[in-house]
């Protein structure tokens, strides 16, 4: 497949998110990062410009991380640090939670906000009062991205394919797209755990409904607890040793079948599904360590022209218009960050999470860089990133 042999998804709806979308608040200064962890043999400076202003192809969130004092314990948190606050879980929140978690959140010059339709619903609330809240983060600035499938969703399965899923999620995704208040999007959290029995074409499978039934205008993207950020099911061995895997055929675009083998294959046949990938990682990594293995996906994702990095062809991103598939540092620190207990010596404090962050922004590959950030981050002076 290439950018020439595409149909561009169509999807339910001709628009994305059509629910007012506030101005951007404006930012304010933080305390400065501390200084960097020894030994300082990473990158240090962004390798890029910032875009101005709110982006939706930049990510800038915190899903676990933002401190609220006196915040109450609520079904999902930690009982012992109730003030760090996870956006799964906001729904749970009394409405002056959520209120200050929001206007800070602005503040701090984040622009977009992980909702979760799983935890939400699994937790009792009604699919309004998701949308409801949904609203009023869109008002104050932020755009939504919306996290479907979770193991608190209500009739959760594990292993489950888009024959099970589909008919689920296909109401409330038609609500929330009725409601104008779909960002961005990702189809579950950490797909492999949730998939653990069913990799290859049953985790596919779900990726491409949900591809298809958003409109492309709306940027997806997928969660893994793997760094190679795929799935692929083993059904052979070939003469080379390598895994023979098994044929994805899809009518629309892929009528012919793509064996998908390894992670290089299966980002050549999301091309025309998803935007991108939500990496996760080891939050006592070494920062060294922790670029180095960001690198090892993002020179394979390439550059804004395609160049063949010589590493592997995974393609490019053919959702909306033809561009590099997108690598965000989404989750770094949130483990230690929501368990930041006095009796817990590996806790993080948001400071340092924020640091974490920022330094693995500035990952640096000469093929391309990061497209935001999910955990947390701010400038070294306290500047919003």
């Amino acid at each position: 497949m290439n950018a020439g042999s595409v149909y561009l998804l169509g999807g339910y709806r001709e628009a994305g998110a059509t629910a007012p979308l506030g101005p951007q608040a404006p930012t304010i200064l933080r305390p400065p990062l501390l200084p960097n962890p020894e030994p300082v043999d990473y990158y240090t400076t962004l390798p890029f410009a910032l875009p101005v202003g709110r982006d939706l192809h930049f990510y800038r969130g915190q899903f676990c991380g933002l401190r609220i004092a006196d915040a109450p314990v609520v079904p999902g948190c930690h009982g012992e640090n109730p003030s760090c606050i996870m956006a799964c879980l906001l729904d749970n929140y009394p409405e002056w939670v959520q209120e200050e978690f929001l206007t800070l959140y602005a503040s701090y010059g984040y622009t977009h906000l992980q909702r979760s339709l799983g935890h939400a619903l699994g937790y009792g609330h009604s699919i309004d009062q998701y949308i409801a809240l949904s609203k009023k983060a869109r008002k104050l600035g932020l755009f939504c991205d919306h996290w479907f499938i979770a193991n608190e969703f209500p009739g959760f399965q594990y292993n489950a394919d888009a024959s099970y899923w589909g008919p689920i999620l296909d109401p409330y995704i038609d609500r929330l797209l009725d409601a104008g208040v779909i960002d961005c999007a990702c189809p579950s959290w950490q797909m492999d755990q949730v998939m653990g029995g069913a990799p290859g074409n049953a985790t596919i499978s779900i990726i491409a409904h949900v591809a298809k039934k958003l409109p492309p205008s709306i940027p997806l993207y997928t969660h893994w607890m793997n760094e190679a950020l795929a799935w692929w099911k083993k059904v052979g061995t070939a003469a080379n040793g390598g895994d023979i895997g098994e044929v994805w055929t899809d009518p629309q675009y892929w009528p012919n079948g793509i064996e998908v083998h390894d992670r290089f294959s299966w980002w050549y046949a999301m091309q025309p599904y998803l935007t991108g990938g939500h990496h996760q990682g080891n939050t006592r990594m070494l920062l060294k360590e922790y670029q180095d293995r960001l690198c090892d996906t993002l020179d394979f994702f390439g550059d804004e022209h395609g160049r063949d990095t010589g590493k592997g062809d995974m393609g490019q991103s053919q959702r909306d218009g033809v561009r590099p598939f997108a690598l965000t540092v989404f989750e770094c620190s949130a483990q230690d960050q929501f368990d930041d207990t006095p009796d817990n010596p590996y806790g993080i404090s948001e400071d340092e999470g924020d640091q974490r962050g920022y330094l693995l922004l500035c990952t640096t590959s000469k093929w391309g860089h990061l497209r935001g950030y999910g955990n947390g981050a701010r400038m070294p002076d306290g500047e919003a990133v």
